[in-house]
């Protein structure tokens, strides 16, 4: 159980105040195992919470706890204890109700278009164009020869615009095949790279597999911007950039390409990504890279 608050000093307790919403005097409390103070307080609640985000076993510290208030509980004393944390609200599932009423709105709405555009008599045939009868494009000789008396003169020019507009077919269909060819070696340079692009991504992948829930902080050196998260699933990142990557405890799985490796220790473990390559560094290296103790 020492063990287990011990690893919240790895932690700056402004940090913990921040992320858990306790108060600072009441963290300070646990830390110091004074019971008094934590009598008039929620604390099972706040070990639960320090549980959840730190994944560390709180039980033991619970039980101390309650064995103090037994023995020196008194008649004329109760144990008062303080509301819930207002800043510090466990997720609660969204209902599905506001959803199910979208979803039969829109059905209503469906059926309703449906039967209003079913009871139209529209015909669509309507709104093709009307270009008349053959009757009325198709001029007669007569009125060409009135147009144009050189009706020989025309009769060329249709027989050499006509030789003209076959040879630009031909041409196009050249002009067309060549960049259909261009295009198809492009696509396949496209799709060469891509797979390139795709293969060097896999091998830059690392891969936390927790053997239990676990808290990992991940750190930017260049602008030590951070960021965490606790799961029990895998998690990938890519090993680029200069970063710091720290764990709650040791009880995982790091896969690195087909480097594979087992850790099982309740200790928090401390990474150093760099240089598409990620190392293991002990607690003096992690403060040298992270400029001090503080998370």
């Amino acid at each position: 159980m020492a063990n287990e608050i011990a690893k919240l000093l790895d932690f700056d307790i402004k940090e913990v105040q921040r992320q858990t919403k306790i108060p600072l005097e009441y963290l300070e409390a646990i830390y110091a195992k004074n019971y008094d103070i934590l009598k008039d307080t929620n604390l099972k609640a706040y070990l639960r919470i320090l549980s959840r985000e730190f994944n560390i076993d709180l039980d033991g510290y619970l039980e101390d706890f309650e064995n103090y208030c037994s023995e020196n509980s008194s008649d004329d004393s109760k144990i008062q204890v303080n509301p819930r944390l207002t800043g510090y609200v466990a997720k609660e599932s969204k209902s599905s109700f506001g959803w199910l009423v979208l979803v039969l709105i829109l059905l209503g709405v469906g059926v309703w278009g449906f039967k209003f555009i079913k009871d139209l008599d529209f015909n669509w045939s309507d709104l093709k164009p009307d270009f008349g009868s053959k009757s009325e494009v198709n001029v007669s000789e007569e009125n060409i020869a009135i147009i144009n008396p050189n009706a020989d003169v025309i009769e060329n020019i249709v027989v050499d615009e006509a030789l003209d507009q076959n040879t630009s077919k031909e041409e196009i269909l050249v002009v067309d095949e060549n960049a259909t060819t261009e295009q198809n070696l492009a696509e396949e340079q496209i799709k060469e790279q891509k797979e390139e692009v795709q293969v060097k991504e896999a091998t830059n992948v690392i891969k936390i597999i927790p053997a239990t829930k676990v808290w990992i902080g991940i750190k930017n050196l260049n602008d030590m911007s951070k960021r965490s998260l606790s799961t029990s699933e895998a998690y990938e990142l890519n090993a680029t950039g200069n970063r710091l990557i720290l764990t709650g405890n040791g009880m995982l799985d790091l896969v690195n390409g087909d480097n594979n490796k087992s850790y099982r220790t309740r200790d928090a473990l401390r990474f150093h990504i760099h240089d598409g390559i990620i190392e293991e560094i002990d607690y003096t290296k992690y403060i040298e890279l992270n400029k001090g103790k503080t998370w």
